[in-house]
């Protein structure tokens, strides 16, 4: 790796760490660099624009989740789909994951809100979430894709629910899912 990408791959770490503890909301230039210990400037020398940077930093951040995912839900840990699904939701649903969780609604907002930069990222983020899950998927069935999208949605479902106070209600959809 050259040296230039060292430094951007330092930055990347810095700045990721404060939008996790912060959100995107204080993900402008300014508190940024600061929390990467150098200048707005450099910043823009080192990533060309505030966009190519946002984007650079939400893949890093994207690619360290799936990384700590990896780590902690390897292939073949799962027993049955139930099994896989309330080890997935246990898992998003504990430290460090929540904070990814909290900067995913931020994504998706920003997205909701007809930003394409997010939108694209986004739907790179499911399409490489869909993955990881099929990698997992302890039964295929006769329609594997369909069973991912389902997977996909009550995860989602409970990431929103969560963020809103209503973890109880997301937990007797996924109990009531569980028990079919």
């Amino acid at each position: 790796m050259s040296k230039s990408n060292d430094i951007k791959t330092d930055l990347l770490r810095r700045m990721g760490q404060h939008v996790l503890s912060h959100g995107l909301a204080t993900a402008s230039l300014r508190p940024l660099a600061q929390a990467a210990g150098t200048s707005d400037r450099m910043l823009i020398y080192h990533f060309g624009s505030k966009d190519a940077l946002m984007s650079d930093l939400l893949h890093h951040l994207a690619q360290d989740l799936s990384v700590k995912l990896d780590r902690a839900l390897p292939i073949g840990q799962s027993k049955s789909n139930k099994d896989f699904l309330a080890n997935v939701v246990a898992l998003l649903r504990r430290d460090p994951y929540r904070r990814y969780m909290r900067l995913w609604l931020d994504i998706v907002s920003a997205a909701g809100q007809g930003s394409e930069m997010h939108r694209a990222i986004g739907k790179a983020m499911i399409d490489g979430y869909l993955e990881w899950l099929g990698k997992r998927l302890p039964e295929s069935g006769d329609d594997p894709k369909g069973l991912l999208a389902l997977l996909l949605t009550l995860v989602e479902g409970v990431v929103v629910m969560d963020a809103v106070g209503q973890g109880s209600t997301a937990d007797r959809a996924i109990a009531e899912v569980l028990k079919s």
